[in-house]
């Protein structure tokens, strides 16, 4: 493989129309329900009576509910396994999240190729731990190794059925030496100070991959649970540099060996568990923002710095920079919106949600054109959506726009000789109502006025002269790596949809059932605002998702985890609640043996 970029043509835009406004429809009709909670009882010595048993886990439609907006599904459990016994494994599961901190799988935006750069050797070592880790799932599974990227095929016995995909990823975004001392643990030293653990990766993402392993593992090694449903693993070795090599590599053998929406459902990482306005949410992300990063390069004649002109290129570049923050992307919703779903749950469950908001979401609704002009601004100023760390925005604004971000700038090479070449790179995620050619016309309508007060000629990214100023001052703009993504389709949220009628209630069984409401597992009835809410999201990043588009419809990016639990991810101290790890993985336990047994989902 050569050095360098590699291009990536992977955009939503390759999908059929249809397809992408495949959207949840439950603020306006109300569809199936989960018809019946599974009872819990503890899990035999064998677990042949569960195949037997599967008929009795089936969800079909129901009457409507109370609410008129945002239907919940029943929740559900197993039958024949009360998912709590995986506590017993309590302190394995942690000690198997610090040994994978502690090796580290670092990814930088420049790699080279995966069989020369020694960079990608530490994968080798994290491939032996799983290894000796999880020796019952290396038993069960064939395991396929591309590109660093895993993928582990454990085989169903009813050959008709979709499989079942959960992924993560191997790798963490690099920890920079200049920040070490303001760790306030080593960053790969995996420490559980008997609350949290702390390390690179513990949040973002080794915590989810700790968790599906550790799931199987302990049902393949307490239980003979035979699976009934395919079940394949995806573990992807560079999302944190975009994705460029893993994921592809994955989807290239998942779609030649399966086909095209070959999976049933298919969960990553994303966003979590959240209390808002007296109400708890789980928020899948059923959509991803787009992925651009504009390289804008600012080319000058050399010379002595003794006699500068009155900008060199280190100062033009900085102008340009500083006209695209002064004109940051307006934020926007509409009906197609993650985030205006979200705002229609919150209408119909949170008591404590604003009432000014609350009518605007429902003036919206009913068709009010005045509503939906003000409910952006609106819902940032009463959401903020969720806390976000230091020298970090509105994380609720950057939700409904385009975001905006100049992550690295190169040039100059000397004190007195001024600079010829300045680079800056800045990273956009693309608004889920928009695109990456909506995004490239922008930037340059909004750079042309500096070009040309200032006599720059401006190249656009197709190599064409939008203006004609100086020939030897001028600005190229491209897209740097080589690639980019367009955001997601939407995946569905209707109730009458089978697997997300099975992940909403398979969710909210969980919750139902976790120790602090209930003393034997099993599901209680909870009251309003101390029970759980699907709500439809969307995350503020990208995850590997983005290369998985063609294997089904049903993806979401969605960890079953208090999002208060985990912090850090791209930063300093990053950590992960110990007990939220345990749930993390009981959710596992539940959605991989619900899918196992309800008829409903292909």
């Amino acid at each position: 493989m050569p050095k360098g970029p590699i291009h990536l043509p992977v955009t939503s835009l390759d999908h059929s129309p249809e397809r992408r406004r495949a959207r949840r429809s439950w603020p306006l009709v109300a569809l199936g329900l989960l018809t019946t909670a599974a009872v819990l009882t503890t899990w035999p010595t064998g677990v042949g009576q569960l195949s037997a048993k599967i008929d009795a886990l089936t969800f079909s439609s129901s009457e409507v509910g109370e609410k008129g907006l945002c239907e919940q599904a029943e929740p559900v459990l197993p039958h024949g396994y009360n998912t709590t016994k995986v506590w017993e494994e309590k302190e394995a599961i942690i000690r198997r999240l610090q040994e994978a901190i502690r090796i580290p799988t670092q990814m930088y935006d420049e790699m080279g190729p995966v069989d020369e750069d020694p960079r990608w050797k530490i994968f080798a070592e994290f491939h032996a731990f799983l290894e000796k880790t999880f020796p019952k799932v290396y038993e069960r599974a064939n395991v396929t190794k591309t590109d660093w990227a895993l993928v582990y095929e454990i085989e169903g016995t009813d050959a008709s059925l979709k499989p079942l995909m959960l992924t993560a990823h191997q790798d963490v975004v690099p920890v920079l030496p200049d920040t070490q001392n303001q760790w306030t643990h080593d960053p790969f030293g995996g420490e559980y100070d008997g609350t949290v653990i702390h390390g690179r990766g513990a949040s973002d993402t080794k915590s989810s991959l700790i968790a599906v392993m550790s799931a199987l593992e302990h049902l393949f090694t307490t239980t003979d649970f035979k699976p009934r449903r395919p079940i394949i693993l995806a573990f992807g070795s560079d999302e944190e540099r975009g994705g460029q090599i893993g994921a592809p590599a994955i989807a290239k053998y998942l779609l030649g060996k399966y086909g095209k929406n070959s999976m049933s459902l298919l969960i990553d990482e994303g966003s979590g568990l959240i209390e808002q306005w007296g109400q708890n949410f789980a928020t899948p992300a059923v959509a991803e923002k787009g992925h651009v990063d504009v390289a804008l390069t600012v080319s000058t004649l050399g010379g002595h710095s003794s006699v500068p002109p009155p900008h060199t290129a280190i100062g033009l570049i900085s102008l340009l920079i500083a006209q695209l923050e002064a004109h940051p992307h307006k934020p926007t919703i509409s009906s197609e919106s993650p985030i205006y779903e979200f705002m229609t749950c919150a209408a119909a469950y949170a008591e404590d949600i604003p009432a000014k908001l609350k009518k605007l979401i429902i003036k919206a609704e009913k068709g009010s054109k005045s509503a939906w002009k003000d409910l952006p601004e609106e819902i940032i100023r009463y959401s903020g959506g969720p806390e976000t760390g230091a020298g970090q925005g509105n994380a609720m604004r950057a939700l409904l726009t385009t975001t905006q971000a100049t992550d690295i700038i190169n040039g100059g090479l000397k004190v007195n000789a001024l600079p010829e070449s300045v680079k800056a790179i800045i990273n956009h995620r693309v608004n889920a109502l928009s695109n990456h050619l909506e995004l490239q016309d922008r930037v340059v309508e909004t750079l042309l006025p500096v070009a040309k007060t200032y006599n720059l000629t401006l190249v656009d990214f197709d190599g064409k002269t939008i203006f004609n100023g100086s020939p030897s001052s001028k600005v190229n703009l491209d897209v740097a790596y080589g690639y980019y993504t367009d955001p997601a389709p939407h995946s569905p949220t209707d109730l009458s949809d089978p697997a997300w009628n099975v992940l909403a209630g398979t969710t909210r069984g969980v919750w139902a059932s976790r120790k602090e409401v209930s003393e034997d597992g099993t599901i209680v009835d909870l009251r309003a605002g101390k029970d759980l809410v699907l709500a439809p999201y969307m995350s503020t990043g990208n995850t590997d998702t983005r290369r998985y588009l063609d294997l089904t419809p049903n993806i979401y990016r969605y960890r079953y985890f208090p999002m208060k639990g985990a912090a850090g991810a791209h930063t300093i101290n990053e950590y992960a609640n110990a007990d939220d790890l345990i749930e993390f993985t009981r959710f596992y336990q539940a959605i991989i043996l619900n899918m196992d047994q309800t008829k409903d989902v292909a």
